[in-house]
């Protein structure tokens, strides 16, 4: 029987987090691991220099473990305290989308599914271009998440994913522009440049608080699929961050032998 593991990094009480369960249930052995608040954009954090827990506790007739670390601690104290070393990781659905580079960086709920690769486990990352939880609870916009879910993590658990992808990034377009197509796409490189506007405090100092300007929109990108066109975006990444074309690598061993050590 399959292992499944499903986890997020907005805290158990994410409605989405269920979205997953239920899309999945069938297909195996379905294990939910969470975190006890909200941990969005932590990316990669692990509690090194703290104690973490891990309680069960049940959400609206779900059993769920909880832990009041983030949500690589989740991952690893399934794998390592539970002994629970799944056949693959699911993670989200994020409420708000990772779309680009740069947000892909930033979030945790892709940061799972990253340390899941890392271990040799395949994964997938779900996000949707939602505010709030509640947006969840339309049915028309669950069901479009489970078909997706369940038939992606059917075919991996199946056949594993192609060569030299480790794990995929789906993306569900708002609500309001959701429309029936599926596209694969690659990764824009930024979704968003930052401004900064300075305000004052009760006492006259300044302070910036960040804004977004919106980047140039690319054709055949995941923010593309999504934000214009309204299809579910699937991004596959590898994590070998280190795989540079050969000529690149003689370029740099070049610049390297300059380096002026004496």
């Amino acid at each position: 029987m399959y292992r499944i593991l499903i986890t997020n990094d907005d805290g158990y009480i994410s409605r989405s987090l269920y979205i997953l369960y239920d899309a999945v249930k069938e297909l195996g052995e379905a294990r939910i691991y969470s975190t006890e608040l909200p941990r969005s954009a932590v990316a990669h954090a692990i509690s090194f220099n703290k104690p973490v827990r891990l309680t069960v506790t049940e959400f609206e007739g779900y059993k769920v473990y909880v832990t009041d670390g983030s949500p690589i601690d989740a991952l690893h104290l399934a794998i390592a305290a539970h002994d629970f070393k799944p056949d693959i990781v699911l993670s989200g659905v994020n409420v708000g989308e990772n779309l680009s580079l740069q947000h892909i960086f930033y979030s945790g709920t892709v940061a799972v599914a990253i340390e899941a690769a890392l271990n040799g486990i395949p994964a997938i990352a779900f996000s949707a271009d939602v505010h709030w939880f509640k947006d969840f609870r339309d049915h028309a916009y669950s069901g479009l998440i489970k078909k997706v879910a369940k038939y992606l993590t059917q075919k991996i658990l199946e056949n594993g994913l192609p060569e030299n992808i480790d794990l995929i990034s789906v993306n569900f377009p708002s609500r309001d522009k959701a429309r029936k197509c599926i596209k694969l796409t690659t990764p824009s490189r930024i979704r968003w440049r930052p401004v900064f506007e300075q305000r004052l405090d009760t006492r006259g100092r300044p302070y910036y608080w960040l804004q977004t300007m919106p980047a140039e929109l690319e054709k055949g990108t995941d923010v593309y699929s999504v934000v214009v066109e309204g299809c579910v975006s699937v991004t596959p990444l590898n994590i070998n961050l280190g795989k540079v074309p050969g000529a690149s690598i003689e370029e740099l061993r070049s610049l390297i032998s300059s380096v002026p050590l004496d």
